[in-house]
């Protein structure tokens, strides 16, 4: 394995991108510095590394902790944007169908100059978070469901598709790591659930696509009675501190763990009456309060239940991260078909200006009894939505802070110090730069998925180096819009307040105020306009952690100006190139012989037709030929022609495919991935 020294890595980084970009035959000509058996090595993680990988089952959410070691090293100057880490991730459930490619999320990365904190120590490493939704399968909570989860992770070049092993990519500058993880069990637990009782309901809600089940049972009694029994089925129940004991009879857990939270209550009760119910309760199943008592206070930053791993931060979406590591099959206060328990994470930020800690928040996430944990334990990941306010300086490039995480099993931490189950976990977290606003009317922050200041104020065409805002994912440049539009504004600035969402056609004049319901971070909290087609800002208390104040789809080809008005008269714009036509790619063969059959070694004619306003490229080729893959023509000039291919005298069949790929954001979330027409043609013997 080649070996290089601190400057030679640095030389080597600068010289990955150039090294990729050449033939193997070509790399003596352009002289790198960087032996080229160095690039053939995957691997080095001497720059970035993975941290915890973990899954936030609330939100259907897997993350991935990303340690950057170094100050320099990411590509940042004077004209550079910095670079990007990419992290793909894999899910094997284990049932004989392999690694299941889940997808890719990235985040920008800098030179970052390495400070002192308040204690005088390095800020490094620098823990960013990447944060991927998935649709995962379900089970009933009769099954465990664990799958395996695999992160790779790849600087300044994306994860090859489909590629668990790493056989097809460059992984040079990479990492990848496994763990394994909880799937939340599905709720519905027949025959207990009342569904006869929500036939008519849900009759009416499915006709009724615009009124929540919430509206329709306020204007029926039966209705909100069956809501009722409905969300009792489904809600999981606690196991009393009774039922606990005889849980975990056969079980070696304590009852100072399984009775933590009565105890804790002792602590902070100023009600003799309260103090008496729970000794009372120890003592009616033969447990001795004052032994529990003195075993717990013999705990502190105890870890062989759950331990806190990481903490860092979500830089593109803006919330602080804890990974936390459950240890033992039992202990949590019951199993997948009840509520279990809750681990939870308190987070503290220091301010760089007076070196004091302001409570961010805390955030929770479920735990149970689960047979047949594994070794190495099972991941959770505890996201707390946060922007930072105060703390933001204008600054381009990231701004860094040092985050304290403490965690608490049972009982929210109250303080920063270690309690009795749990660990606290320090490290230094990115800020984004505060958002240029003049603290008035309202600001758009993105539309389309795309930030608005990198999209054309007069084309309404993506700028040059442009990514999804969420993923990192690059945009390709002058694209347009096409399907679902979803709008992000500042947002907790004006909790409360009414907006308008108004939507000019730059091509026709017309003018139309969007009024229809949208849903926030998820498929279950809507945002309603009332009758002068207002909405509520809602901030990051209510669901609503993305900013998000629109979501609609125009279904045009026109250009169009996006407008958030507030009733003082203010307002802020955006224009936006739609197209919403399907890309069109006509393949004919003209000269088909008897039955699509041909005969080996003659010539194959046909004619091709490509149509898109906003086209990145098109390719004709084929397989039939005696060289794979061979390129007949490219879409540099024009978009239809003739095309004839002499096929193979060898091969049997093979086809011909036709592929248009359009410069379009689909759904403000990833790039159009094209359009295909295939034709498949049989060879026989003359």
């Amino acid at each position: 394995m080649e070996t290089l020294n601190e400057k030679q890595l640095l030389v080597a980084r600068q010289e990955f991108t150039p090294f990729l970009s050449l033939k193997k035959s070509e790399f003596a000509k352009l002289k790198l510095k960087t032996p080229a058996s160095f690039f053939k090595q995957k691997m080095n993680t001497s720059f970035e590394s993975l941290g915890c990988i973990g899954y936030h089952s609330q939100t259907k959410e897997l993350t991935a902790t990303i340690h950057i070691k170094r100050a320099t090293g990411y590509s940042s100057g004077a004209t550079t944007n910095g670079s990007y880490e990419y992290v793909r991730f894999y899910l094997n459930y284990q049932d004989g169908e392999g690694w299941e490619d889940m997808g890719v999320v990235g985040v920008n990365v800098n030179n970052i100059p390495t400070q002192k904190d308040c204690d005088k120590k390095p800020e490094k490493p620098i823990d960013y978070v990447v944060r991927l939704g998935i649709q995962p399968k379900r089970k009933f909570c009769s099954i465990a469901n664990l799958p395996l989860v695999r992160a790779v992770l790849s600087w300044n070049t994306i994860p090859e598709e489909n590629d668990p092993e790493l056989t097809k990519g460059t992984y040079i500058w990479s990492d990848k790591k496994d763990v394994q993880i909880q799937i939340e069990p599905l709720k519905f637990f027949f025959p207990d659930f009342p569904i006869l009782e929500l036939d008519d309901l849900l009759n009416t809600a499915i006709f009724n696509p615009n009124i929540s089940l919430s509206q329709l049972a306020q204007a029926n009694p039966d209705y909100s009675e069956a809501l009722k029994k409905a969300k009792h089925k489904i809600t999981p129940k606690s196991l009393n501190f009774s039922a606990l004991v005889k849980h975990y009879k056969k079980e070696k857990v304590a009852p100072h763990r399984f009775g933590y939270s009565l105890l804790k209550q002792l602590e902070y009760t100023p009600y003799p009456s309260q103090i008496q119910d729970v000794s009372s309760l120890f003592n009616v199943n033969n447990i001795s309060i004052a032994d529990s008592l003195a075993q717990l206070n013999k705990l502190k930053c105890n870890t062989d239940y759950e331990e806190l791993m990481c903490v860092g931060a979500d830089y593109n979406r803006e919330a602080l991260v804890g990974t936390i590591k459950v240890k033992k099959s039992t202990g949590y206060n019951g199993g997948l078909c009840s509520s279990g328990s809750k681990e939870y994470v308190s987070f503290w930020v220091q301010s760089e200006e007076n070196c004091e800690w302001t409570h961010a928040g805390t955030a929770s996430v479920n735990v149970y009894d689960i047979k047949n944990v594994p070794e190495e334990g099972l991941f959770y990941s505890a996201v707390l939505p946060y922007k930072f306010p105060g703390l933001k300086k204008d600054n381009p490039k990231a701004q860094i802070l040092k985050v304290r995480a403490i965690l608490s099993w049972s009982v929210a931490p109250t303080g920063l110090d270690c309690v009795n189950y749990g660990n606290v976990v320090e490290s230094y977290i990115p800020l984004q730069p505060q958002i240029q606003w003049n603290e008035k009317g309202p600001r758009l922050v993105a539309v389309g998925g795309v930030k608005v200041e990198k999209i054309n104020a007069f084309s309404g065409l993506t700028l040059l180096n442009s990514v999804f805002r969420y993923t990192a994912l690059p945009v390709k440049p002058e694209s347009a819009f096409s399907g679902l539009i979803v709008v992000e504004a500042l947002t907790n600035q004006f909790a409360g307040q009414l907006y308008k969402i108004k939507t000019t056609n730059l091509n026709t004049g017309e003018i139309n105020y969007i009024n229809s319901k949208f849903h926030l971070d998820d498929d279950t909290t809507f945002s309603y306009a009332n009758l002068n087609d207002e909405y509520t800002y809602y901030g990051d208390g209510s669901n609503n952690s993305n900013n998000i104040v629109a979501r609609f789809r125009p279904g045009t080809d026109d250009k169009l100006r996006v407008t958030i008005e507030h009733e003082d008269g203010t307002s802020y714009s955006k224009v936006i190139q739609m197209d919403s036509t399907r890309p069109k790619a006509v393949l004919t063969i003209t000269n088909y012989g008897d039955c699509s059959h041909f005969v080996k070694g003659s010539i194959i004619s046909g004619y091709f037709e490509v149509e898109e306003t906003h086209l990145e490229s098109y390719t004709l080729k084929t397989n039939i030929t005696d060289t794979d893959n061979f390129l007949i023509t490219s879409g540099d000039e024009s978009n239809e022609g003739n095309f004839s291919v002499v096929s193979s005298e060898t091969k049997n069949c093979g086809d011909i495919v036709l592929q248009a790929v359009p410069r379009t954001i689909v759904d403000s979330s990833g790039m159009h991935r094209g359009v295909a027409d295939r034709k498949i043609i049989c060879l026989k013997d003359a």
